[in-house]
């Protein structure tokens, strides 16, 4: 008969102990994936578990969750100092081994063992010379049941061990090897962000028949290395690299032969003394160089506890996803991904680690954000800063690259923005390669053997930097971080920001990635192959954030409330459209928001719509009007650009359905299968740049899919060789909604097909005039009325129109300046091209279907 845990607890600790338990131990994460496997272990044998070095508080931890968690509780200890409480009572802990795990074995509890005990003067650890294990093999070669030895790992340090002991690890003890005092104070001050990991486990008898002719004692001493093998993995997991100043990490990183070779052959070209250069080497690495500090981070966490508390409603973090990434830690260092659409990024996910008893990644920043005094906190913080540009630069380059070959080759878990600049509209940019690059070429260059990617995405509800950015959209020139900038702080705390989403996806193991592709570390690549897995790698990474990007309700209300042209939006069909929108994110698996969760699509109706629909208004982006039909919702029309920001968010999401809806409407009636198919190609090869289609797929493949993902939702009908819109009331209206969700994408690339026009043959342009003359041509189009989406002046979406007529050469480029290529000084393809883009624009649907395509 199962006992009550409140019961068993009261049976195994006293009432301080438990009054200790309460106030102490609550807190403490553990994972409940671990629970789960100690379950099942038990089930199957007798579990030992195995914790590094001697430490009350651990004893007293694990026996408490074992009980409060109906798992057997610990009945025999090795290395643990006498103790008064009723556990120790309860516990053999002295006399020969086999008696000791006999007596546990019987009593229907588990085994604990600490692999070496502290002692004064050596804060290292010492080796006890006592060993259990020949014990635990003889047992396992004897009983049918097996033994499991469970390495496990209880944080409640802020770093780890440092490279060279102080005073006061001698007297108190390290990290590694603390003292009774140390467990004392560091327990208390951390026990809020302790945690508690359960490693591989050792099936012993496994471990015997694999070693048949070994004695135990060889055994033994296999399995005690192995213990140590990976709880060193699971301690480096949490705490990463041991802390080194950070002279030491420039001087060790100055040893780079590839920087070596660099610095002799820069002081060859310019003929300069190589100690010049290597000084000029050195200033590099100073500018770059993080130099982390734990107690730092320690300083600020109550700091952003207090800011995240009163600018947002609330952090939800994907656990699931975060256990799985840091699980995988364990084996490989980490290198965060995460998208980027706010300077809040390069704080959220450092403070979601250090709040659940992680270290926080080392995080890549612009060195435009190195000013006083951000600069210096940042650094003391995690931050390494990289310029902008350093194009032929071949000194800072060669500096900056040994310091990421550097931070591999420690283990040092990183995160850096794949996009490289934060998105101003809201849409997952297209990936940059440098870093990725870097971080690829370390691992060839046998750095180490294997990095875990994690795709990450952080989704805000409202950016801090909103207004900023729609002046930046519509070509306003970005504005230069600075100390005014950050002296505008309490504006920001004056606000709300709604929540703020974390998210992580599958994480990738780099090695197996490029045995995929033919490629193991080690091996000679060549330059080609490498800039292709490379290329593959940061697509592939970010596919992975567009999966786990959360769908918010503001994301939802703006996506219905922008597919509206021309007058407001009824209830019932933003409560509609929300509800397509739902429906496809959840047919997808896409997250959705918590808060939306039992919430009902209406935003006249309680729940988070309307919660979202009223800080439209209350920020000026939504009017509300009511007639004898009911409430209509209208976009301010120069509020649209912030709008779009939350509907960008989740167009990765439509996008498929929304190039298909436009291909098939682009004629009336039912159209050949084949030339929805050959439009619908046209248009993703037209947005090549906007969004992100899932890697290794062919596009006859994701066609046919969204085709029939389309006929799921009742939208169109399949006949086999025509497709047509089903003639359900919701087909056409519901179709007509996902195709106008490019409409402003649309717009944008007319304007730059437009511009083409204006250049004079063989004269060259700036690509930044080139982008202020389509905006230009795109003010006077929308007054007067060919346009309707003013949110199609947007300057990064023609920025990745002048991409487009690049690569489809209709510009070519030289630098920073573009001419007409000899094929577009033809007028008349220009003109096809304009006409092209116009038919799929809802004004001249079903009208005038494009050119072949």
């Amino acid at each position: 008969m199962d006992v009550p845990a409140d019961t068993a607890l009261r049976r195994e600790f006293g009432p301080l102990t438990r009054k200790i338990a309460a106030l102490w131990f609550v807190d403490v994460r553990f994972p409940l994936d671990g629970e789960q496997e100690l379950r099942e272990l038990h089930e199957k044998g007798f579990v030992v578990h195995v914790m590094r070095t001697t430490a009350w508080i651990n004893y007293l931890y694990l026996t408490w969750a074992l009980i409060r968690r109906g798992l057997p509780p610990v009945r025999a200890v090795v290395n643990l100092r006498p103790w008064f409480s009723r556990p120790w009572r309860n516990t053999a802990q002295r006399g020969e081994f086999d008696v000791r795990f006999t007596y546990a074995r019987r009593q229907g509890g588990s085994g604990l063992i600490f692999l070496r005990r502290t002692v004064f003067a050596a804060p290292h650890g010492k080796i006890i010379k006592e060993d259990p294990f020949p014990a635990l093999v003889a047992m396992a070669r004897k009983s049918e049941r097996t033994v499991f030895l469970v390495p496990e790992l209880f944080v409640w340090e802020k770093w780890n061990t440092r490279i060279k002991p102080v005073l006061a690890d001698y007297v108190f003890g390290s990290p590694e090897a603390p003292g009774f005092l140390h467990t004392l104070v560091a327990f208390w001050r951390n026990r809020r962000r302790a945690q508690f990991r359960v490693g591989e486990p050792i099936n012993l008898k496994a471990f015997i028949e694999e070693n048949p002719l070994d004695s135990d004692e060889k055994i033994a001493r296999k399995v005690r290395g192995a213990l140590n093998h990976h709880l060193a993995r699971e301690t480096r997991a949490v705490f990463g690299p041991p802390f080194k100043p950070r002279d030491r990490v420039i001087e060790e990183t100055l040893r780079d032969r590839s920087l070596r070779r660099t610095i002799d052959e820069v002081a060859a070209e310019s003929h300069r003394a190589q100690a010049l250069v290597e000084h000029d080497a050195r200033k590099n690495l100073d500018s770059i160089v993080s130099r982390l500090y734990p107690p730092m981070v320690a300083l600020t966490s109550p700091v952003l506890d207090a800011v995240f508390n009163r600018i947002y409603d609330g952090i939800e973090v994907d656990e699931v996803g975060l256990s799985r990434a840091l699980k995988a830690a364990s084996q490989t260092p980490l290198v965060f991904c995460p998208s980027h659409k706010s300077h809040v990024d390069y704080l959220v996910l450092s403070w979601v680690l250090w709040k659940r008893g992680n270290s926080v990644p080392l995080v890549a920043a612009g060195a435009n954000l190195s000013f006083f005094p951000l600069g210096p906190y940042l650094r003391r913080v995690g931050a390494f800063f990289l310029r902008r540009s350093f194009k032929g630069d071949k000194l800072y380059t060669a500096s900056f690259k040994a310091y990421i070959r550097k931070l591999v080759r420690d283990g040092a878990h990183q995160e850096f923005f794949l996009e490289g600049s934060r998105s101003r509209t809201g849409k997952l940019l297209q990936p940059k390669f440098g870093i990725l690059s870097w971080e690829v070429e370390a691992v060839l260059e046998g750095a180490r053997d294997d990095l875990t990617f994690v795709p990450v995405s952080i989704d805000y509800e409202k950016v801090v930097e909103s207004s900023s950015y729609s002046s930046e959209l519509t070509g306003g020139d970005k504005k230069p971080e600075n100390i005014r900038g950050l002296l505008q702080t309490p504006r920001v705390l004056a606000s709300n920001y709604g929540r703020i989403h974390l998210t992580f996806g599958e994480p990738m193991s780099l090695a197996l990635f490029l045995q995929g592709r033919g490629i193991r570390p080690g091996n000679p690549v060549d330059e080609e192959q490498r800039k292709a897995a490379v290329r593959a790698l940061g697509h592939r990474l970010m596919y992975g954030i567009s999966r786990v990007s959360t769908v918010t309700p503001h994301a939802l209300l703006s996506a219905a409330l922008l597919a509206q042209r021309g007058g407001g939006v009824r209830a019932e069909c933003l409560s509609e459209r929300v509800r397509l929108l739902r429906q496809i994110a959840g047919s997808e698996g896409s997250p959705l928001s918590v808060s939306l969760t039992n919430s009902p699509s209406d935003p006249t109706v309680m729940g988070s719509v309307q919660d979202a629909m009223r800080t439209f208004s209350s920020d000026g982006l939504v009017m509300t009007s009511e007639d004898a039909s009911g409430l209509l919702f209208s976009p301010v029309y120069d509020r649209r650009w912030q709008l779009s920001f939350h509907k960008n968010t989740l167009m990765n999401l439509v996008a498929a359905r929304s190039l298909v809806a436009s291909a098939l409407l682009v004629s009336s009636g039912a159209t050949p299968y084949a030339d929805v198919k050959a439009r619908a190609l046209w248009l993703s090869r037209l947005f090549k740049m906007e969004f992100i289609y899932r890697v290794g797929t062919s596009f006859d493949t994701l066609f046919s899919e969204t085709v029939g993902k389309l006929v799921s939702l009742g939208l169109i009908l399949n006949a086999g060789a025509l497709l047509s819109v089903a003639p359900e009331r919701h087909g056409r209206p519901e179709l007509e909604f996902l195709a106008d969700l490019i409409q402003d994408f649309l717009e944008s690339y007319l304007l730059a097909a437009l511009a083409l026009g204006q250049l004079a043959k063989g004269q060259p342009v700036e690509k930044k005039a080139f982008v202020k003359l389509a905006l230009d041509i795109g003010r006077a189009e929308l007054s007067a009325g060919h346009l309707e989406a003013p949110e199609s002046l947007s300057r990064p979406t023609l920025e990745n129109a002048v991409g487009f007529l690049i690569d489809q050469r209709y510009l070519t480029e030289r630098g920073r300046e573009v001419t007409l290529s000899p094929a577009a000084e033809d007028g008349a393809r220009r003109t096809a091209l304009t006409e092209d883009i116009r038919a799929f624009l809802p004004q001249r649907r079903g009208t005038n279907p494009p050119s072949p395509l």
